[in-house]
């Protein structure tokens, strides 16, 4: 809009301009004639000198606010110019804002499509979360029992490790046992031979007092 109104301006002035300037040209050129038909006629024409002089004035003032008109069209024009500048910018920016607005219900709904997988999301994240408890108490569990089964294992280990142990010093001290047995048997033995030549010694020398006197000697206890 404002460029066609800038463009018609311009046609204008610049068939004012050349108006005026054909003016000018016929004006000198009807001056020049008059002049030169003065000069030739008589003193009579001053009446109508006098008219040709007002209307030479008249011509150039209004010849000057010509000037003056177009001077200010220009700057009318490059006020235009700005005003048209200013206008492509702000219709620029308001088709921009009317493609945002046209965009606005799609991103309006993908908003709302976000805040439901958002909503979905935390419910997923309070389900994983819950998961994961749970299988933090499963693996607390497991650990529990890994450890509870390494220790048992190490028990059932130390059993049999104490269990051969009790097995070998059972066995250690039965032989000691047997041998001092043994040894306590012989000891006996020993004794229960000593005692007998003892008492056959005895014997022999009581048979043989017996078959010597007669009588036998009363002996106290060996």
């Amino acid at each position: 809009m404002f460029e066609n109104f800038r463009g018609k301006l311009h046609t204008v002035q610049q068939d004012f301009s050349s108006s005026f300037k054909t003016l000018g040209d016929i004006s000198r050129e009807t001056k020049l004639k008059k002049r030169s038909r003065f000069e030739e006629s008589s003193p009579h024409f001053s009446a109508g000198l006098e008219i040709l002089s007002r209307y030479e004035k008249s011509w150039f003032m209004l010849h000057k606010r010509t000037k003056d008109c177009a001077q200010a069209a220009e700057s009318v024009d490059g006020d235009i110019v700005m005003l048209s500048a200013l206008w492509e910018k702000r219709k620029a920016a308001l088709t921009q804002l009317q493609e945002q607005l046209r965009c606005l219900p799609d991103f309006i709904r993908e908003l709302d499509a976000i805040t439901a997988n958002i909503a979905h999301l935390e419910g997923d994240f309070e389900e994983m979360e819950s998961k994961l408890v749970y299988l933090e108490t499963l693996c607390c569990q497991c650990e529990q029992q890994t450890v509870k089964t390494h220790h048992m294992t190490e028990l059932d280990a130390y059993k049999k490790k104490k269990r051969k142990e009790v097995e070998l010093l059972e066995a250690e001290l039965n032989c000691e046992h047997a041998q001092r047995l043994a040894e306590l048997e012989l000891a006996m033995q020993h004794k229960l031979r000593e005692r007998q030549k003892v008492y056959e010694e005895a014997f022999h020398q009581d048979v043989e007092q017996y078959l010597s006197t007669g009588c036998l000697q009363n002996r106290g206890e060996l």
